[in-house]
């Protein structure tokens, strides 16, 4: 199923769940909100409208870095030319052409793996935010694992849910935990092999059991 269909499922289900929890107009909307982005995150394991949302831009990045290579290694020769020879010209010439062969061969993925790195960082800025560590933690295995894997059973839904203990734990917003979990499941119940837009099946009980639903 497509990412879009995903997004506009869990915005549903996310409503009704927020709305659930606390009937008013403001706790349906977050829920709508939590909803459509729990929708989404399982297919983080596959460059799909999920990562792609998220992760930085590989063109930008890459960018960045042969130029920041580049402009190390050229004023590394002036400074050659200039002064002469230092122990630091052989650290920075290494990060300097580090940066160049990264920029080279860095794919999608990695950049997705990166953007986890990055949002552990915010995790440790922001008073060691445990949700947000946990959040980050998620998105850095999701970027190494196969498409419809771990993401996608009870273990991803278990892992998903204690990720939204946390964040609910440090910014209480009601109908958040509800929301996350509803938007969540849907995108497995979509999934199902049973729905004839799916070729694939979902792997629930994984690593136990590799079969299909």
């Amino acid at each position: 199923m497509k990412g879009t269909s995903h997004l506009l499922i869990g915005t549903t289900v996310g409503a009704i769940a927020g709305y659930a929890a606390q009937p008013d107009i403001k706790t349906a909307l977050i829920g709508a909100a939590v909803g459509g982005i729990s929708g989404v995150v399982p297919d983080l394991d596959t460059n799909g409208l999920a990562s792609n949302s998220i992760t930085l831009s590989k063109k930008v990045s890459k960018w960045m870095m042969e130029t920041a290579g580049i402009v190390i290694l050229l004023t590394l020769c002036y400074q050659v030319i200039t002064q002469g020879l230092s122990q630091d010209i052989y650290v920075y010439g290494g990060i300097g052409l580090l940066l160049l062969i990264v920029s080279r061969i860095i794919t999608q993925r990695r950049m997705l793996t990166i953007t986890g790195i990055l949002v552990m960082l915010l995790g440790f800025v922001l008073d060691q935010s445990t949700g947000i560590l946990l959040a980050g933690s998620y998105i850095i295995i999701a970027s190494f694992i196969p498409h419809r894997s771990y993401t996608h059973s009870i273990l991803g839904i278990v892992f998903y849910g204690y990720i939204l203990q946390h964040l609910h734990a440090e910014w209480p917003i009601e109908g958040l935990v509800a929301a996350g979990l509803a938007g969540y499941i849907s995108h497995l119940i979509a999934d199902l092999k049973i729905l004839p837009v799916n070729k694939r099946g979902v792997k629930w009980f994984l690593p136990l059991w590799k079969k299909e639903f």
